[in-house]
């Protein structure tokens, strides 16, 4: 069986390696945080350095926060590339900026080493039972040779076409799920300030045709002001944050994403980061007199 190394094993990589544990895979897995570690390492093997893990591993699976973390493990002093072997396979699970993908792409192929991008649609709960979306950047036929561990993972796949092109439908995904939070916070936000129960907005649009998956999970913990995060605040302002990067090097209008941006990081600096991205509501609140 193909032993798996994943670098990057917060919320997200650690299910993925939990996944891949549970579908006969062996892991070796690494994380520049240690005290993430604690509740895998009666799962799986632990590496001490990345570079011990490139010796234990047949394919990588990186799993961070950002762009200069990706960088960081890839490229950066004591990372990937100054260990990794020639043909050996890199696959991304992160999501970064279209632009940095390329230049790690570009960093790796010239030291021979294969790299596609796989952002996914879906949370950690989704990842565990292998009930992700996966967005595929990279060469085909790299693709079409990962297919199988590719679908431990993720029960939809696409292929969307060269490096950097999976990124950009990620993030133009994302920017629709932070609407969605936006839209149904000021909702909310709205009738409770005329002093209406926000429950009952809810239970309405629930049984119209205009509910969604969000509004029946996502809405339910909004009104109960329950912000356990799945997907931090703070990454879904930094998504919007590399959104306006790519629209403003594109030059394309996008106003509402202007508008997230601005509300997402007035979240942020309330200290709402490390909530679920659905404290927007509790933000909007706070902004509006309805809580301290």
């Amino acid at each position: 069986m193909v032993k798996l190394g994943f670098i990057g094993l917060g919320k997200m990589g650690s299910a993925l390696a939990i996944r891949a544990v549970q579908s006969g895979y062996n892991v070796i897995g690494y994380n520049r945080t240690r005290a993430k570690l604690e509740g895998l390492r009666d799962r799986i093997d632990i590496a001490s350095s990345i570079s011990d893990l490139c010796d234990g591993s047949d394919i990588i699976i990186v799993s961070v926060t950002d762009d200069a973390a990706d960088e960081d493990v890839t490229l950066g002093n004591h990372g990937i590339s100054d260990y990794i072997k020639p043909n050996r396979t890199i696959m991304d699970f992160s999501t970064i900026s279209p632009m940095e993908s390329r230049y790690i792409n570009e960093k790796l192929k010239r030291k021979g080493v294969h790299r596609i991008e796989v952002p996914v649609v879906g949370g950690p709960s989704k990842a565990i039972r292998g009930e992700l979306i996966a967005l595929v950047g990279g060469e085909r036929e790299k693709y079409e040779d990962l297919m199988d561990l590719i679908r431990t993972f993720a029960h939809r796949t696409f292929y969307i076409g060269d490096i950097g092109d999976a990124q950009t439908v990620k993030l133009a995904i994302n920017l629709l799920v932070a609407g969605y939070a936006e839209m149904l916070a000021e909702g909310l936000t709205l009738v409770k300030k005329q002093g209406i129960d926000p429950r009952l907005l809810l239970n309405v649009l629930n049984v119209s045709t205009y509910k969604t998956e969000f509004s029946e999970t996502k809405g339910v913990k909004m009104v109960a002001e329950n912000y356990e995060p799945t997907f931090y605040l703070k990454h879904m302002k930094k998504d919007l944050g590399l959104l306006t990067k790519v629209a403003n090097d594109e030059s394309v209008y996008m106003p509402v994403m202007s508008t997230l941006w601005t509300a997402y990081t007035g979240a942020v600096e309330q200290d709402l980061g490390d909530e679920d991205f659905s404290a927007i509501f509790e933000y909007l609140q706070k902004v509006n007199n309805l809580k301290k």
